[in-house]
C-alpha cells in the first residue's frame, strides 16, 4: 500500500496533510478525498460560507500532486 496525503488549498494558503493515510491505490484516494470533501461543504454549509477557490490535493510520498479535486464558483450550498 501507498501513504497519500490529503492537503486542502483556499485560494493561496495551503493546509497540509502531515499524517496521510495507507491506500490501496489513487482510485481509494479518490474516494477518501471525496467523502472528505462531503464533510468541507457540510461544514461550509452550516457556517454559511461558500468554499470558493478551494482544492482537495492528493499528494503522494514525495509530495507530488497525483490528483486535484476543485470547486470553484459552481458550487452552490443549500
Amino acid at each position: 500500500m501507498r501513504r497519500y496525503y490529503f492537503n486542502f488549498r483556499k485560494g493561496d494558503k495551503i493546509s497540509r496533510d502531515r499524517i496521510g493515510m495507507h491506500l490501496p491505490n489513487i482510485d481509494a484516494a479518490r474516494e477518501e478525498a471525496i467523502y472528505t470533501w462531503r464533510d468541507v461543504l457540510a461544514t461550509a454549509a452550516m457556517a454559511r460560507e461558500a468554499p470558493f477557490d478551494c482544492e482537495i490535493q492528493i499528494t503522494d510520498d514525495s509530495g507530488e500532486t497525483v490528483l486535484s479535486i476543485p470547486t470553484g464558483h459552481s458550487v452552490r450550498l443549500h
